[in-house]
């Protein structure tokens, strides 16, 4: 399962038992947190496996940015989040969890180019997500925290299709 997916589903289903908790911002602002959060819940556990499971230590390396730079993100989305009376879940998604025993099962060089690909994909549509929130949002704190977090998420990109190059390896 991709990402993307995910994404998509959070951005639609999640942010609207929120919505009327918090008439002084955007849906297209509730939708980012809620994404960003589920995203970074992920990405921290998935990190962690690919910091413990990569075969590469390019793989682990990686992993270990990643955990650490969506925790990092997600220590400051969580308290605007509460500030802005946007409901945030504890845990990852149903298919997140899934993703992350899918990735359990493979091993060497298996795990190491599906992990960077499914990885690469799923920060192609956070970059998205978070370009619109820049163009779209109309929370200035919530605008702000994206374009803070635009860089590291372009960096993990240019880090993860490294990896998932036949000269990355």
């Amino acid at each position: 399962m991709k990402k993307h997916r995910v994404l998509l589903s959070v951005l639609f289903v999640v942010p609207l038992a929120g919505r009327a908790a918090s008439p002084q911002i955007s849906v297209q602002d509730q939708r980012w947190l809620v994404a960003t959060h589920q995203t970074n819940l992920s990405e921290i556990q998935s990190g962690h496996l690919a910091a413990q499971a990569g075969h590469s230590q390019t793989v682990r390396q990686a992993g270990q940015m990643l955990a650490a730079d969506h925790q990092s993100l997600d220590a400051k989305l969580q308290p605007l989040a509460r500030q802005l009376g946007v409901e945030l879940t504890a845990e990852p998604s149903a298919e997140q969890r899934d993703e992350m025993q899918h990735f359990k099962r493979l091993s060497g060089s298996d795990f190491d180019r599906t992990w960077a690909e499914q990885e690469a994909d799923g920060h192609v549509k956070s970059i998205d997500l978070t370009e619109r929130e820049i163009r779209q949002g109309s929370s200035p704190q919530v605008k702000q925290l994206a374009q803070a977090a635009l860089p590291t998420l372009k960096k993990h990109l240019r880090t993860l299709r490294a990896i998932s190059s036949p000269s990355g390896k």
